[in-house]
């Protein structure tokens, strides 16, 4: 009897252990809640780089050569002509050498490899004179992220991260399959350029969205989720693409589009970010979460309540009454700390952050997209290569499970760079040397998927590494100015095959210089790991103080940041945990 109720009295305090609260985690425990709305906005991240690399496919520029005239004949033996890539040369036979009669462009069209509605590149006849405009439309997009960081980011902060992210992705299906229907280059160039504008637009609040769903803790997770989202929406495209390789352009666009169709019923499934609402002050919309919180993960929906309301207090947000929230009422007016990109301007010590930060970024997306739209140029069938590529990737996510699981941002950020740089300056100075030795080119190749590999590591632990460095009402403003300056490198990047046929070191030289000087400014900015998402300016001014700079220090402990910091009583709210 004793035994029995002791074992029942041990399973109710293990249930009522497991329901309790983490009042220093704005949705009180993990539960179904949190797995829905950020499964949601994992399935986007397919589509984020579905438009963000489809050119790889659609703008592939296939062997080529002009087109024969039906009305060039000739009856003297003696004469005949030749075709190639951009000329008809006339040649006249001599008894024992080439007299050279004639030179004239593709008067006729080109002959390609590929069916002429393939690709954009053979419908366009972008070739020769106009073989830039192929990778003017990449850089289109690449220049439409930038407008997207720039102003999607800015807006997430003021108006909500929902909002964005619903609009955006609404927009891309839109968009997405009107480009399908573009009737010239001109049309496609403007649309694909509204296409990056929207895709970076899902890209800086889906992150943030994601990123504040997490308790401190467990937040590393959601970086590994999107690391293995991110490949397998890339295979999944080439698999696509390889099915659909004897249709039109036209057809893969739109297919790849309509995996945008979630947006029609977004509006109901997914819900504003709880985080956000709080330092807002947004109490009516606070009150529909924190019901639908208690009713999917079977919390008390008061203790939510009451929660909230401490970190409300506690930011200062407004001089609420306990009352208010557990009322209903409606949103009041909130005097609410509001930040932009001036905020950074005004403040040194998060301005230095912020300029390594862009560089980091810079260097990233250069040497990413550099590699990844060469991928298809490879020897050999564009789609498995292109396959092989993405699947490198998955390595790297082990890589980044072990480095920030157990070392952290910082050293995990120096490790991938360290490892992109000596990849990439191996794989320059093989096929530097090869000579046309098969051995040392294949060699080369493999460096060069290690340096894919290793630099996707980097670029995912920026996405989480970046936006902990900044307070709330200042983190999508953080990442989006990232994000803009980092489009510099990836409307480069595009041109990268040209430069390499031109100088053929050149590329990985350049790539390689910039990861090792990435290694050195890690050293520099402060180790997020093990401290929960700061919430004011004055706390992440705090704590740079503290922990910036060559010191090689780890996070500071909470006990030590919250003696200090006197926007908020130690006995009202753990800011971290």
């Amino acid at each position: 009897m004793n035994s029995k109720g002791k074992v029942m009295n041990d399973e109710d305090g293990m249930e009522k252990k497991n329901k309790e609260l983490d009042k220093t985690y704005v949705y009180g425990r993990w539960g179904p809640y949190q797995t829905l709305q950020f499964g949601f906005v994992l399935f986007h991240v397919w589509s984020t780089g579905f438009q963000l690399l489809i050119g790889v496919f659609i703008a592939y520029r296939p062997g080529y050569q002009c087109a024969a005239s039906e009305n060039r004949s000739h009856t003297n033996t003696s004469i005949y002509t030749v075709y190639e890539k951009c000329q008809i040369k006339t040649f006249h036979n001599h008894t024992n050498s080439l007299q050279l009669m004639s030179v004239e462009g593709c008067s006729n069209g080109y002959q390609y490899t590929l069916p002429k509605e393939n690709t954009i590149v053979t419908e366009f006849d972008l070739v020769c004179g106009d073989a830039n405009l192929a990778e003017l439309l990449q850089t289109l997009v690449m220049a439409g992220q930038l407008v997207g960081a720039a102003s999607a980011s800015s807006l997430s902060d003021r108006i909500g991260r929902k909002t964005v992210h619903l609009g955006s992705n609404l927009l891309t299906l839109i968009f997405g399959i009107s480009t399908a229907f573009a009737p010239d280059y001109t049309t496609l160039a403007i649309l694909k350029f509204i296409l990056g504008v929207l895709q970076q637009g899902m890209v800086m609040s889906g992150s943030v969205i994601a990123l504040e769903l997490f308790p401190e803790k467990s937040r590393f997770w959601y970086r590994l989720c999107v690391s293995l989202a991110w490949p397998t929406g890339l295979i999944i495209m080439s698999g696509i693409a390889y099915l659909l390789q004897n249709y039109s352009w036209r057809y893969l666009q739109i297919t790849l589009s309509c995996f945008s169709v979630l947006s029609l019923i977004q509006y109901w499934v997914q819900d504003e970010s709880l985080r956000w609402l709080t330092v807002n002050g947004k109490t009516r919309e606070i009150e529909k979460v924190l019901k639908k919180v208690a009713k999917w993960n079977k919390s008390n929906v008061t203790e939510l309540k009451e929660n909230v309301q401490r970190k409300m207090k506690a930011l200062k947000v407004n001089d609420i009454e306990e009352t208010q929230l557990e009322k209903g009422q409606g949103e009041t007016t909130l005097k609410v700390e509001k930040y932009s990109i001036l905020t950074i301007l005004q403040n040194k010590s998060v301005l230095l952050i912020s300029v390594l930060l862009c560089f980091t970024w810079v260097t990233n997306t250069l040497t990413y997209f550099g590699l990844t739209l060469t991928a298809t140029s490879l020897a050999g069938n564009r789609f498995l290569n292109f396959f092989f590529m993405s699947s490198v990737e998955y390595i790297s996510w082990v890589l980044e499970f072990i480095m920030l699981r157990r070392f952290g941002r910082r050293t995990a950020t120096i490790f991938f760079h360290s490892i992109t740089g000596t990849a990439l300056a191996i794989a320059t100075v093989l096929k530097y040397f090869s000579d046309g030795d098969e051995t040392f080119m294949k060699m080369s190749v493999i460096a060069t998927f290690v340096g894919k590999m290793s630099v996707r590591g980097s670029f995912s632990v920026l996405f989480l590494f970046t936006p902990e460095l900044f307070p709330t009402n200042l983190r999508n403003v953080g990442i989006g100015m990232c994000s803009t300056f980092s489009r510099i490198g990836a409307m480069i990047a595009p041109f990268a095959g040209t430069l390499a046929r031109q100088t053929p070191w050149a590329p990985g030289t350049i790539f390689s210089s910039m990861c090792f000087a990435v290694t050195l400014i890690a050293l520099y900015l402060p180790e997020t790991r093990g401290m929960d998402l700061l919430q004011t300016l004055e706390e992440v001014k705090l704590w740079y103080a503290e922990n910036s700079g060559l010191r090689l220090r780890k996070g500071r402990k909470k006990e030590n940041l919250k003696s200090e910091l006197t926007i908020v009583p130690v006995e009202e709210e753990k800011f971290i945990s």
